[in-house]
């Protein structure tokens, strides 16, 4: 039997706010600090998303690493992917920016020239002496907007102010 969602008073959610919960987890993962504006934390959502889009910036202008899954590492490289990700909208138009296209993995196949141009994108990056500094930036900045999405989901749920 399925149980619905419950405040920490013991109230019962109904489903127009478990939708604008829904909707600002969405907007939050999409456009940092927006999943705070949308229910109502406006100030809030501001700063996080300064925050949040600053590390970003500052991780690309330290040519940080956009990462790639691939199937060497897979485990590895999927957890970096996750990270980087977190960041929404503005990973995918950087990684459109760095590589010409949005894409999250090596291709399967080493001999196609797709493979070998985002590996030289990726060895190139790495060159650089801030490139440890940048992706750690990049990371952070993914991170920290996937563990403000618990924040957005327990202020919709008014379980904290």
């Amino acid at each position: 039997m399925a149980r619905a969602a419950a405040r920490e008073d013991g109230e019962a959610i109904t489903g127009v706010e478990l939708r604008r919960i829904v909707i600002a987890l969405a907007a939050g993962w999409a456009v940092p600090g927006l999943g705070h504006v949308v229910i109502g934390r406006f100030r809030r959502g501001m700063i996080f998303s300064a925050i949040i889009l600053v590390c970003f910036a500052l991780g690309l202008l330290h040519d940080g690493s956009l990462s790639l899954r691939d199937r060497e590492q897979p485990f590895l490289s999927t957890l970096q992917v996750i990270a980087n990700a977190g960041v929404g909208i503005p990973d995918v138009l950087a990684r459109w920016s760095v590589y010409g296209e949005t894409v999250y993995a090596l291709p399967r196949d080493a001999s196609l020239p797709t493979y070998e141009s985002r590996s030289r994108i990726l060895r190139h990056r790495a060159r650089s002496s801030l490139s440890l500094y940048g992706t750690a930036y990049l990371w952070t900045a993914g991170l920290m907007n996937l563990l403000l999405l618990f924040d957005v989901w327990d202020l919709g749920l008014k379980r904290r102010d």
